[in-house]
C-alpha cells in the first residue's frame, strides 16, 4: 500500500511513567500537572482531521497508552479508515503481549514507533531516569517482531545517551526495526529549565561527528536512519542521513490547561526558535538546513558553523547521490535572459534525485524534471537527464531545454520527438539514448519528421546521419554527410548499432540496423 504523503499527530496528554531529560511531559507528570484527557475532544479532533483529509494518525504522548481511553481512540480511528495508524510509545504496556494484541484485534494497520532513548541499558535509564525503562523496550521489540509488526525508533540526542548510539545497529536489526531516527533536543519541548539544565542537556555537536559516523557504518546499506535537525556543516560526511522537517504533518497539542490546540503545522512551528548565522551564506545546503536553536547558539556559541562550497560537496559526494545539490548551483548561475521572452524560469526541488523546472508565459508553459544523467530521458547532458513532463511548445520547449544545456557537455539532445513518438520506434530511440554518448561522435540534433527519426553526429572530420523508420518492419541505417570515418568514428557508429540492436560493417551505409 502507498503511504500517505501526510499525516496529522494528535497528542493525548502528558502523563508518562518516564522522566526524560529533555522533555516536558515527564517533568510536568512529576509536578502532578498531567491529567488523564477526557475522550470526546479527542474524539471530535480525531473525526475533523479525516474530514480534512488525512489519512495517517500518530497518537502521541506523554505516554498515549496511559490514557484510560487509548483502546477507545484507537478504535475510532481504525472505524473512521485511517490507512496508517502511528503508535509512539516507550514500551510500557506493549512489554506485554496480552496489550499489543487487544489493539491488534481492532483491525488496524500499525506502526509501533519505539522511544528509546539510548542504544544501551546505561544509557538510556540514565536518559529516561526510570529504571526497568530498557528492558521493558526489548520485550517490546520481542513482541512486536513476533506478530510480523513494523517497527521504527526515535530518540532525542542529549549528551546523557550519544556517546554509544554506535550500537543501535546491534540492539535495532534482530528485531526487524525498519527506520531509526535521531534527533537533536529541541529547547522550547524541555519544559521549564534551568540554564544549567541546559547546559547538560545539550551536546556540543561537533562531539557527536564520530558516533553517529561509526552508527551509520554498522547499518546495511539502504537503511532507513534519520538524523533530525544536525547542521550539515557539522558532518557533511552525514548529509546523506540528515534531515530537517519531514511530510507534511500537522499537530495537534496540548495546553499548559490541558486542552487540545487547533492543528499547526509541525515543521513551521520548529523554524521558529532556530536561526543561521551570518557563515550559512553561499552553504550548499543553505536551503536545506533550518539553521541552529537559539538555545544551542547562546550556550554553545555559533563558530562551528561554517558554509559547505561546491568543492567540499563533490569530495563527499563522488556519485551524486544528493543530485540537486550538484545542480542547483549550476541552476543559479544560469544565464535566463534568453529564456526571459518565453516567460520566467521556476525551479523547485521535488525529490532526493530530481528538481523540477518550468517556463512559461503567454506563449505556453512547458514543465520538465532534472534528474541524473544516466536516468534515459528526453534529452541529456554531462550534469543532468531532461524529462518531460508537460511538452508545451516546440519553440517555448527547445528554448527551455537550450538554456539549460548551455555550456555543458550534450549527451544526447532534445528532438521533435519529445513531445510525441510512434511506439513502433520509442524503445529503439530509448535505447540509442541509454547508450549515449558515442565519443567521438556528439549528438547534435535530433529530428521526427513523417514518421522518421534523424539523429545527426558530428565528429572532427565527419558528419553522420542516423536514420528510423517503419515500412511494415523496422528499417533504419546511416549516411556519411561529409568526409571519411576514421578508425575512432567507424568505432563509434559500431556502438550506435549496437545500441540499435543492428549490425553492418560500419564503411558508409546501413540498410538494416534495426532487424525485428
Amino acid at each position: 500500500m502507498q503511504e500517505p504523503d501526510r499525516q496529522v499527530e494528535i497528542q493525548l496528554g502528558h502523563m508518562c511513567n518516564n522522566r526524560c531529560v529533555f522533555c516536558v511531559s515527564g517533568q510536568r507528570t512529576a509536578m502532578r500537572e498531567a491529567l488523564p484527557m477526557p475522550l470526546p475532544p479527542i474524539v471530535e479532533r480525531i473525526e475533523a482531521a479525516y474530514e480534512a483529509g488525512h489519512r495517517k494518525i500518530t497518537l502521541l504522548g506523554g505516554e498515549p497508552t496511559l490514557q484510560p481511553h487509548f483502546l477507545l481512540v484507537v478504535r475510532r480511528c481504525v472505524e473512521l479508515g485511517f490507512e496508517e495508524i502511528v503508535i509512539f510509545t516507550n514500551g510500557v504496556k506493549t512489554a506485554r503481549p496480552s496489550f499489543i494484541d487487544e489493539v491488534l484485534q481492532t483491525g488496524g494497520r500499525f506502526t509501533w514507533r519505539i522511544s528509546i532513548q539510548g542504544a544501551t541499558k546505561e544509557s538510556h535509564e540514565r536518559t529516561t531516569r526510570r529504571p526497568g525503562s530498557f528492558d521493558r523496550i526489548v520485550r517490546s521489540m520481542e513482541n512486536l517482531a513476533a506478530r510480523g509488526q513494523r517497527i521504527t525508533v526515535n530518540m532525542c540526542v542529549v549528551r546523557s545517551n550519544y556517546q554509544d548510539v554506535d550500537r543501535f545497529p546491534d540492539l535495532l536489526l534482530p528485531y526487524g526495526v525498519q527506520q531509526l531516527h535521531l534527533d537533536m533536543v529541541r529547547p522550547r519541548d524541555a519544559g521549564i529549565r534551568s540554564e544549567a539544565e541546559f547546559e547538560a542537556m545539550l551536546p556540543d555537536y561537533r562531539d557527536l561527528v564520530r558516533p553517529l559516523s561509526r552508527m551509520v557504518a554498522g547499518f546495511p546499506d539502504g537503511f532507513d536512519v534519520n538524523i533530525g535537525n544536525l547542521p550539515y556543516c557539522i558532518a557533511p560526511d552525514l548529509a546523506r542521513w540528515i534531515h530537517h522537517d519531514g511530510e507534511q504533518t500537522f499537530t495537534i497539542a496540548v495546553d499548559g490547561d490541558d486542552r487540545l490546540s487547533e492543528p499547526w503545522d509541525k515543521y513551521q512551528d520548529k523554524r521558529t526558535d532556530k536561526f543561521h548565522p551570518s557563515t550559512c551564506e553561499g552553504c550548499v545546503f543553505r536551503h536545506r538546513c533550518n539553521g541552529i536553536f537559539q538555545t544551542y547558539a547562546r550556550l554553545r556559541g555559533v563558530e562551528a558553523f561554517q558554509a559547505v562550497d561546491e568543492t567540499t560537496l563533490a569530495r563527499i559526494d563522488p556519485e551524486r547521490r544528493l543530485f540537486p545539490l550538484h545542480l542547483w548551483p549550476w541552476l543559479r548561475r544560469l544565464d535566463t535572459a534568453a529564456l526571459s521572452p518565453f516567460g520566467r524560469l521556476v525551479c523547485r526541488e521535488t525529490g532526493d534525485r530530481e528538481i523540477t523546472v518550468e517556463l512559461g508565459g503567454s506563449r505556453g508553459r512547458v514543465t520538465a524534471v532534472l534528474r541524473p544523467p544516466d536516468e534515459v530521458g528526453a534529452a541529456a547532458t554531462d550534469l543532468f537527464s531532461f524529462h518531460l513532463l508537460q511538452p508545451g511548445p516546440r519553440d517555448v520547449r527547445l528554448a527551455l531545454w537550450r538554456g539549460l544545456a548551455r555550456g555543458r557537455e550534450v549527451r544526447h539532445p532534445l528532438g521533435d520527438d519529445a513531445a510525441s513518438v510512434p511506439p513502433t520506434l520509442a524503445g529503439r530511440i530509448r535505447r540509442l539514448r541509454a547508450a549515449a554518448p558515442f565519443p567521438p561522435l556528439a549528438w547534435t540534433e535530433a529530428r521526427l519528421r513523417q514518421g522518421q527519426f534523424t539523429a545527426r553526429f558530428e565528429g572532427k572530420d565527419c558528419k553522420v546521419e542516423l536514420y528510423l523508420g517503419w515500412q511494415g518492419r523496422p528499417t533504419g541505417g546511416y549516411r556519411l554527410l561529409e568526409g571519411t570515418p576514421s578508425p575512432p568514428v567507424v568505432s563509434a557508429l559500431r556502438r550506435i548499432l549496437a545500441a540499435l540492436g543492428g549490425r553492418g560493417d560500419a564503411t558508409g551505409r546501413h540498410r538494416d540496423a534495426c532487424p525485428p
